[in-house]
């Protein structure tokens, strides 16, 4: 099986017992790997109504099909379970080189079952896989988690994922991590990890990934790579902080808990003061040549590797502007291992509920959090952290905390199914609106991102194609579904499947270089033989939308799930470029996006004539036979 490893392998921590199976052809053919493989996995492999925080979830690793290739990006993971933090499908897909060493090591999946009585960790060398006792690191940070296995295997040339305390207290924004800030960050699952007593996988692998033209792969892969260099000076000199600018400047980034847009003392978190004041070495994931990412040095030495997403949520949409506070915000969500943006929403809750005078220092065990204040932000996460006092329900998520406290504080949780939003601007990117609402992980802006098409000119792939002309207006809401819907499909059925960083696709042919979706789906044809158009890459983006929807159906999904906080669905911006901007008939809108769909209008769900479409019919039978039972 030219370019896959051709192996799935299922470790149960309750039994010890390791199965290795050879990869399915159908799961090839149908959802070419990443999110395909998971997706499906996840569907065949749990019960409805498991909890999430039991020994019956499961944790999917999937590697892409370009995972370990010449080709650049090719060290995606994709991970899917069932979320503690939504009860729904579960995904998260993070770079680094763990995706790479797995596959080098024989395997295209990785399954994790059951539950160990104690802490262990997965040490896969090849060929030999054990479960090891895992008591001596239990409680560790993230970094030293890391310098204790390396010393235990042996071995500096093993990539190790791992959580930390926040997972092992069952943190329900925990999430599994790798290297200095590479992380699976949505969903909960480091809360998983942490239920099953799993601590780490510890990865080594010697193989060699086959391919069918490996001339024309390297041919292609070297053209891709010249393209890249064009954009190298701005990303390596500012990593992808430039954006901070492009943001305040073009639309407007969300402040005071996503009340205003834009704000004065903002510029200080531009790049070029972040660059001056904290100095780092350049750094990428595996094999990707455009070393956007920077690793920082904070003043108290904590070495740090932070995506220009944690400023907005913790800088700009918490009004803290100093970054002494940020860099230790931020060191503490690495090291404890939760979500570094989600985390933010913590604080952006609490502090608005404390300004709006309905909850007080004393309803909450004595915690204070103001705008603007960091040192309060760093106390909230230690007590969170820690499990102590109202940091033990705030643990529970943004949501739980507040359907526990009341008093009408549920209102000022920004989050969609349960997960927080990240600090976008909603309400002056209907695209984006729509695409998070409508999410079937909960609140996240990477499937995909849109702005950068709306706001910034960067044609989406069917034009590349020569598809669809004109990119749409960001603030028309009538036709934005037709727009968005193959957008979606490419991101999920090419980037997610094949394996590419949206960043290296979508974000620097702005400037003129990069690659397009385009060159993955030439890239696969060099690896592995088999010829997909783009039409047909969105398709399997399609059956993997429509699956993972369908997993939230039998979870008990419902229309009314797919939504936005009332800040964003009645409220007009307020200030910067995009001031006023706001949504007149989301109702019409999610009518539209459930047509193109072809999803039920009164329960979201994808209909029978749709899931059979796709080849979905065993998806569909359970389905719909459980509706009638219901």
């Amino acid at each position: 099986m030219l370019g896959y490893a051709g192996k799935i392998l299922t470790v149960n921590l309750t039994d010890g017992k390791i199965k290795k199976e050879e990869l399915r052809e159908d799961l090839v053919e149908n959802y070419i790997g990443g999110e395909g493989f998971a997706a499906r996995l996840l569907w065949e492999k749990l019960e409805p109504r498991t909890d999430p925080l039991s020994p019956k979830n499961v944790l999917i690793f999937s590697t892409t099909a370009l995972t370990g290739t010449i080709f650049p990006s090719g060290s995606r993971t994709i991970l899917c379970f069932k979320s503690p933090l939504t009860g729904l499908y579960g995904e998260s897909a993070m770079g680094g080189d763990f995706a790479p060493y797995l596959k080098f090591a024989g395997y295209d999946v990785l399954v994790v079952e059951g539950k160990s009585k104690k802490p262990v960790y997965l040490y896969i060398d090849n060929e030999k896989v054990e479960i090891r006792d895992a008591t001596r690191i239990w409680g560790k940070l993230a970094w030293e988690t890391d310098e204790l296995l390396k010393k235990e295997v042996d071995n500096t040339d093993v990539s190790i994922i791992r959580i930390g305390p926040a997972g092992e207290n069952l943190n329900r924004l925990a999430c599994i991590t790798s290297g200095y800030n590479h992380a699976f960050g949505k969903g909960g699952n480091g809360a998983v990890a942490g239920s099953k007593n799993l601590k780490a996988i510890a990865v080594r692998g010697k193989g060699k990934v086959s391919s069918y033209n490996s001339e024309d792969l390297k041919i292609l892969s070297s053209k891709v790579r010249e393209a890249c260099k064009k954009n190298l000076a701005i990303f390596t000199k500012a990593q992808i902080h430039w954006l901070h600018v492009f943001g305040q400047i073009m639309v407007g980034l969300p402040s005071h808990h996503f009340q205003q847009s834009g704000w004065e003392k903002g510029r200080n978190l531009y790049h070029d003061r972040i660059m001056k004041t904290y100095t780092g070495r350049d750094t990428s994931c595996w094999g990707c040549p455009l070393r956007s990412r920077k690793i920082l040095s904070s003043k108290k030495g904590h070495k740090l590797d932070v995506m220009a997403e944690a400023f907005l949520a913790w800088g700009y949409n918490l009004m803290i502007d100093d970054l002494d506070d940020l860099l230790e915000i931020f060191y503490l969500c690495a090291q404890y291992g939760v979500d570094i943006n989600g985390s933010a929403e913590w604080a952006g809750w609490l502090a608005e509920c404390q300004e709006r005078g309905i909850l007080t220092p004393e309803d909450v065990g004595g915690l204070e959090v103001k705008f603007g204040d960091g040192k309060s932000c760093i106390q909230l996460l230690k007590t969170i952290f820690a499990r102590k006092g109202f940091g033990d329900v705030l643990a529970e998520g943004p949501k739980i905390a507040s359907e526990k406290v009341g008093k009408g504080s549920e209102k000022y949780v920004m989050h969609v199914k349960g997960s927080p939003l990240e600090s976008e601007v909603y309400r002056a990117d209907k695209a984006l609106l729509l695409g998070v609402a409508t999410q079937e992980r909960g609140g996240s802006v990477n499937r995909p991102f849109t702005t950068q098409h709306v706001y910034g000119g960067l044609p989406w792939p069917g034009a590349l194609s020569g598809k669809v002309g004109e990119t749409p207006n960001p603030l028309e809401e009538k036709g934005m579904a037709k727009w968005f819907k193959p957008l979606k499909e490419s991101h999920i059925g090419i980037l997610n499947t094949i394996g590419s960083c949206f960043l290296i696709t979508w974000y620097i042919p702005i400037f003129g270089g990069g690659m397009s979706v385009l060159d993955v789906i030439e890239g696969y044809k060099y690896l592995t033989g088999r010829e997909i158009s783009l039409e047909e890459g969105e398709k399997i983006g399609e059956r993997v939308i429509n699956l993972s929807r369908a997993f939230n159906a039998r979870e008990g999904f419902d229309r009314k799930d797919d939504t936005m906080p009332e800040r964003f669905l009645k409220e007009p911006r307020k200030g910067g470029p995009t001031d006023g901007a706001r949504v007149e008939n989301f109702d019409a809108m999610l009518d539209e996006f459930y047509t193109e769909c072809g999803f039920d209008l009164k329960t979201g769900w994808p209909t029978r004539k749709k899931l059979e479409e796709l080849g979905l019919m065993d998806v569909a039978d359970e389905l719909y036979r459980r509706q009638r039972s219901c």
